[in-house]
């Protein structure tokens, strides 16, 4: 077709490629909105399914808040007492500690109206004044798990409120004879808008309407105020449907209003289902803007189209097209081919950018090649540096002879009747014992058992200068641990914050467990240290390529403890924290995983 068009005037060419691509620009707009209805359904699919799973998560977060409430009641040993307490008078002596109880417990959960208590067993009751006319007991199952009620207007607000009741039964679980009894139950007085807080604020965001429906098919909570407490009527059981089939595929339905698009999905949580509802009519009003400004611009881009062709020499648009097609190629193809380069045919203006671009080719190639290497160079530098560091800190004096020696000296002090010798050389033999047998990790226990027997060396070195505490959980003691991370800690509290003080000082080992971490501290009340001191101490452990462990530095101890941690548990696990203040004493906080290596990250 070029070489008949070449026997036309340029004009006659220009018009001709500028009338097809206008054919082309037409069909590839009603293409387009033929598209974006179809993406616009799709879209709106996924984001309706978006918040749909947020509103799923919500619940299901606030049901697991009151799910940890609820058995903090039924298994208060005050609460079993109080439900099954008969005596007026030592019920009343309990409902000061039940109230305390249930008002801290409330507090824990916006939304919380009031706690009912109610003995099946003749007990005590609380917040029960005829209780049973407008609470479903009779519904609650035997389980253990809370049971979410449906929707009730609660009369004894005011105003009237609607309500979810979430109860539980109690069960005795004090009592040898009658243990495992059901004696009460106790039911939270649930506000509706509390189970999906954030739906009030979606009626300004959103043409559609939510619905969080509850075991009976009544919405509990919607973006639509009205119909909140109203059966959805027919809507049920599209929604049931819409449930049946593939998770994520819509159920289209029809009523005197017209044409709706409504997802559905179950919330276990609560027994019920979120249902959405979108009019099809007004999912695609925005497209019917969107044609017509398309016909517009189509109507604007003849006019356009026309001044850029009969402008534009073709022997300029051709080897930039040619150019761009290069160029796509590249994209998609990469710069794996060190051969590629541009070859262009034009002005001279066309051939010097073509050198140009293949002189940028070979910069890019070169710096790609120089960036490889030096990563790799950096990568094996770091490699080495730790793999160095880890030798370092692993390389320790064989402790073998040491050992022999001391127990020798332990036997002559025990013929020379020298008691504070033997004792100091049986726990230094202890410590020594310790490091040279087992594996890496031992029991938190084992570990506070071997500092104990460093902190008897130092009270008989410096005559019970100081006092020690163990302020530790019992169930930390079981957790797996790296060896000899809390000695250098100790020590270094004994010789720069005890030794150089002047009074009788404490010295505390303390630690707890914190979710899926473990934190341990050493803490004196000894001399302390100086800001700045303290400042060069913090820069250290916060150097996440770790600091020179060769170096003479004070704090040589809890700078290798620190890297070790490291090393074996990753970043988010070390020394945490250094507080102190002159005359003060120093407080050392370390953090460890829960599991020992199990949960490292």
């Amino acid at each position: 077709m070029i070489t008949i068009l070449r026997k036309y005037s340029i004009r006659v060419q220009l018009l001709t490629i500028g009338g097809a691509m206008l054919l082309l620009l037409f069909g590839t707009f009603l293409w387009s909105y033929d598209q974006m209805r179809g993406i616009t359904y799709k879209r709106n699919s996924e984001y309706t399914l978006e918040l749909i799973s947020t509103i799923q998560k919500n619940i299901a977060d606030n049901a697991d808040s009151i799910n940890r409430i609820l058995p903090n009641i039924a298994y208060n040993e005050t609460i079993q007492r109080f439900l099954m307490e008969r005596e007026r008078l030592a019920q009343f002596e309990l409902q000061g500690a039940v109230e305390a109880l249930l008002v801290n417990l409330q507090s824990m959960k916006q939304g919380i109206d009031r706690i009912v208590l109610l003995s099946t067993v003749g007990g005590g009751f609380y917040n029960c004044v005829n209780c049973k006319d407008y609470i479903p007991f009779d519904d609650i199952p035997d389980q253990t798990n809370a049971y979410y009620s449906g929707l009730y207007h609660y009369k004894l607000s005011s105003p009237t409120k609607n309500v979810v009741y979430v109860g539980t039964p109690v069960y005795d679980k004090k009592n040898v004879v009658t243990i495992g009894k059901k004696i009460g139950y106790a039911v939270i007085v649930l506000e509706a808008d509390a189970i999906a807080p954030q739906l009030g604020s979606m009626s300004t965001h959103l043409a559609g309407k939510f619905y969080v429906l509850d075991r009976n098919g009544i919405v509990v909570t919607s973006n639509d105020a009205p119909s909140i407490g109203q059966s959805v009527g027919g809507m049920a059981e599209d929604a049931a449907r819409a449930l049946q089939v593939k998770e994520g595929e819509p159920v289209k339905f029809q009523n005197e209003e017209g044409d709706f698009i409504l997802h559905a999905r179950p919330v276990p949580a609560i027994g019920g289902s979120i249902v959405s509802v979108f009019e099809t009519g007004e999912l695609f009003s925005g497209l019917k803007d969107m044609l017509t400004l398309v016909l517009g611009i189509f109507s604007l881009s003849i006019v356009i189209l026309y001044a850029f062709y009969t402008a534009i020499s073709r022997n300029i648009l051709n080897p930039i097209r040619a150019f761009m097609k290069i160029i796509s190629g590249l994209r998609s193809q990469g710069l794996d081919n060190p051969n590629k380069r541009v070859s262009l045919d034009g002005y001279a203006e066309i051939s010097i950018m073509a050198r140009q671009f293949n002189t940028l080719l070979d910069e890019i190639d070169d710096l790609a090649a120089k960036l490889v290497d030096s990563k790799t160079y950096i990568y094996e530098l770091k490699l080495l540096r730790k793999q160095a560091e880890l030798q370092f800190l692993k390389n320790q004096i064989n402790p073998h002879f040491l050992y022999n020696t001391l127990e020798t000296i332990k036997g002559i002090a025990y013929v020379k009747n020298v008691p504070e010798i033997r004792e100091m050389t049986d726990s230094l033999g202890l410590i020594f014992r310790y490091s040279i047998k087992g594996g890496d990790e031992v029991r938190l226990k084992e570990e506070l058992a071997i500092v104990n027997a460093y902190i008897r060396i130092q009270q008989i070195r410096f005559q019970d200068r100081f006092d020690v505490v163990y302020d530790v959980d019992e169930r930390s003691l079981r957790v797996s641990v790296i060896k000899m991370i809390l000695q250098p800690l100790v020590e270094n509290a004994v010789f720069h914050g005890i030794e150089p003080s002047l009074e009788r000082c404490l010295l505390t080992v303390g630690s707890r467990i914190e979710g899926s971490s473990m934190l341990i501290w050493v803490q004196d009340d000894g001399v302390g240290m100086e800001p700045a001191q303290l400042d060069e101490i913090r820069a250290h452990l916060e150097d996440k390529s770790g600091p020179d462990l060769t170096s003479d530095t004070k704090f040589i101890g809890m700078l290798n403890v620190n890297n070790r941690i490291r090393y074996t548990y990753g970043p988010a696990y070390g020394i945490v924290s250094v507080d102190s203040e002159p005359s003060n004493g120093t407080r050392v906080v370390i953090k460890l995983p829960h599991g020992g290596m199990t949960n490292a990250v």
